[in-house]
């Protein structure tokens, strides 16, 4: 195990399901699409200089084609790891986020801005922040005892949100590849700097 582990953690490029503004969670499966291939691209230049050992990825396509265009380019394995997928947002899984936020305000709401006091909230049939951040962290830990120390992480926005959130960012916002730096230190992380 590496004493400390640098993870350059990036969300997928666009989907069409982005484009319009919908709920996209594990429970919907697509693929980028053309501007979403084109920031997978641009990945490469911002990954560069970080020197990564490997991508670890979401198995949900839309990430998974993410980390295999930014591993081309960097000269790396992709690793799908089924944890890191995004969290399930049952009944509004593929619905206008509008729509949604008019059925139900406080649940859209708290999956916005994921706040401590309401980890628990859940769309009806899907997951809650609470198990999709546990889940994630537990990945975490378990990819950081491999013995890398620069790792990348091909994940989601409403995952990166939530961790963003439990490192004490307020309203956390990812753009499609933007990426984060958190690092694991002793089996604590922490955030090392702004989106980029």
């Amino acid at each position: 195990m590496a004493d400390k582990v640098d993870f350059y953690i990036f969300r997928h490029g666009e989907t069409d399901i982005n484009r319009q503004k919908r709920w996209q969670g594990s429970g919907t499966d697509v693929d980028l699409n053309q501007a979403g291939s084109e920031q997978a691209l641009s990945l490469v230049g911002k990954l560069i200089d970080k020197k990564l050992e490997i991508i670890y990825s979401s198995p949900l396509i839309r990430a998974h084609h993410t980390a295999k265009i930014a591993a081309s380019g960097l000269g790396v394995d992709v690793v799908v790891c089924p944890a890191l997928r995004e969290c399930h947002y049952g009944v509004a899984e593929g619905q206008p986020i509008e729509e949604i936020a008019a059925k139900y305000g406080e649940i859209s709401a708290a999956f916005g801005a994921p706040k401590e006091h309401l980890l628990d909230v859940r769309f009806p049939g899907g997951e809650s922040l609470r198990e999709g951040r546990e889940r994630i962290l537990t990945a975490i830990n378990d990819i950081a005892q491999k013995g890398y120390q620069r790792v990348g992480l091909a994940i989601h926005g409403g995952t990166m949100n939530n961790l963003l959130s439990y490192l004490g960012v307020d309203n956390p916002k990812v753009p499609n590849c933007g990426c984060i730096h958190l690092v694991y230190d002793g089996g604590k992380l922490r955030l090392d700097g702004a989106v980029f």
